[in-house]
């Protein structure tokens, strides 16, 4: 989709709370007695990646999530925040450069200091590959994953004040380098240990600095699933596996008129499949920055990021970080995990699409328009209609038949090369990128939609020797830009 298909959506403003259909996110469950007073809290969640270069290719990197609780200095009986979903579920990789809403309670956290968060996490499992450094793709049959268990990681050197009355923000930032063990020789991942030190570490919102504006606490990026609620003045999103979001469109909302999938009129309807940016603000609204619908109708879509140079013009592997299965008479139904490898066979005569989301300028590649799988690239992340699924069996991966692809954002880490606003080069990729010289990551060249920056309030502060994650549209290391930037984070 081109820029030229994005209008400004005006409507008026309304104010709806997140918590409004995420269920009961506005009760404290312990400790909520008390004469200091409350104040409201507002959580996002966040991932710090290896440190450039990686020892190993992460493919993805998910964790569920049962409970967030703080802990007062004071002693006495944690404080539980609710979460946006009773099992939350999310790949971390995708928050190397995106944040996504974790939880809140709304004016009944007891005022005073809190030294420690402790997260509860039922599972976690890493998938990863080896690769041949200046080869592109994974080595044939490396895909592999490692997983834990349940365990309480906890932060360190926290501490949290609130007064009464006070809406403050927290971001839960897990450190992927410091769960991880990999054999620096072998890539392999020998260890998976979210109870080591400095796991987690938790961060006062807003950022110190972004492009976010007063009032704003931190960008809710790419949340994708099913519009279950949508009037003039806002839309629901539910999501398969983070539970759902409610956001406000505004007179600057983005709007797509187009589905991207099948390039018709899509005005937001319950029952599409769609992709919102927001912000989370001070009072735990959100306010929509963007919105991208994919579907005019509920249909099985697999998200994933591609791991080796597809064997035929048909035929290419994943690793899944998204999907959304359809409403009725699904194909995936249960059967697909985050994580997953999934064995693809384009079956269609679709020409692939690249969802834009607006942003400028789009590189041209023999990607866009094609109907061979030849011309899909290791590393870029495609969105996937289904027609058929089997699932997993023992050793088997799962396989899906799909008739329609769209590129869409890669997170991305490493280390800036050269900097010149409004691009930048960036290096140490992780290893099945295939990298032999820098890649170019182009800002949009657009106002509205822009880059989003965080760490940064322009793209003129990118400096050399930063260490940073993009969310972007990659065209391939062999293309200038190799990167469209929707968003960058310092790290």
């Amino acid at each position: 989709m081109n820029s030229s298909k994005y209008v400004v959506f005006g409507v008026l403003a309304a104010i709806l709370s997140l918590s409004s259909c995420s269920g009961t996110h506005n009760r404290c469950t312990t400790n909520c007695g008390g004469g200091g007073g409350t104040a409201s809290l507002s959580l996002t969640l966040a991932a710090v990646p290896f440190a450039p270069p990686p020892s190993t290719s992460i493919l993805s990197f998910v964790v569920t999530i049962n409970s967030v609780s703080l802990t007062p200095t004071s002693g006495g009986s944690v404080v539980n925040i609710p979460l946006n979903a009773a099992t939350y579920t999310v790949d971390l990789t995708r928050l190397q450069s995106d944040s996504s809403f974790l939880g809140q309670v709304i004016a009944s956290l007891p005022a005073g200091t809190y030294n420690k968060v402790t997260v509860g996490v039922t599972s976690a499992a890493v998938t990863y590959c080896t690769a041949s450094s200046g080869t592109p793709g994974c080595n044939l049959g490396s895909v592999a994953q490692f997983s834990s268990g349940a365990s309480a990681p906890a932060t360190s050197s926290f501490s949290l004040t609130l007064t009464s009355a006070e809406k403050a923000g927290l971001q839960v930032v897990f450190n992927i380098g410091n769960a991880v063990t990999v054999n620096p020789v072998t890539q392999v991942v020998s260890g998976l240990n979210l109870a080591a030190a400095n796991v987690v570490t938790a961060i006062p919102l807003p950022p110190l600095a972004s492009t976010l504006t007063t009032g704003e606490f931190d960008y809710i990026e790419d949340v994708t699933g099913r519009v279950t609620a949508a009037t003039t003045s806002s839309v629901t999103i539910q999501t398969s596996t983070r539970g759902p979001i409610t956001s406000v469109l505004t007179t600057s909302t983005i709007l797509s008129p187009n589905c991207v999938i099948t390039n018709v009129i899509c005005s937001p309807t319950v029952g599409q499949i769609a992709s919102i940016d927001a912000t989370l603000n001070s009072d735990g609204t959100s306010t929509m920055l963007e919105y991208d619908p994919l579907s005019v109708a509920s249909v099985d879509v697999i998200e994933g990021v591609v791991t080796t140079i597809p064997s035929s013009p048909t035929q290419f592997q994943i690793v899944t970080n998204d999907f959304i299965p359809a409403t009725s008479n699904s194909h995936i139904g249960s059967g697909l995990s985050l994580g997953e490898p999934v064995q693809v066979t384009y079956a269609g005569t679709n020409p692939f699409v690249i969802d834009t989301k607006g942003l400028l300028p789009i590189t041209s590649t023999p990607f866009n328009g094609s109907t061979s799988a030849n011309n899909i690239l290791p590393g870029q992340t495609v969105a996937l209609r289904v027609t058929a699924f089997i699932p997993k069996s023992g050793t088997t991966p799962a396989a899906a038949t799909v008739d329609f692809v769209v590129l869409r954002f890669t997170r991305v880490a490493g280390s800036v090369f050269s900097s010149s606003a409004p691009t930048f080069g960036l290096q140490s990729l992780p290893l099945f990128f295939g990298q032999t010289t820098t890649s170019v990551v182009q800002l949009s060249t657009t106002t509205t939609p822009m880059t989003y920056l965080d760490g940064y309030t322009t793209g003129s502060n990118i400096t050399v020797g930063d260490n940073v994650a993009v969310r972007g549209l990659y065209f391939g290391v062999g293309f200038s830009p190799s990167f469209l930037a929707a968003k960058v984070r310092k790290h």
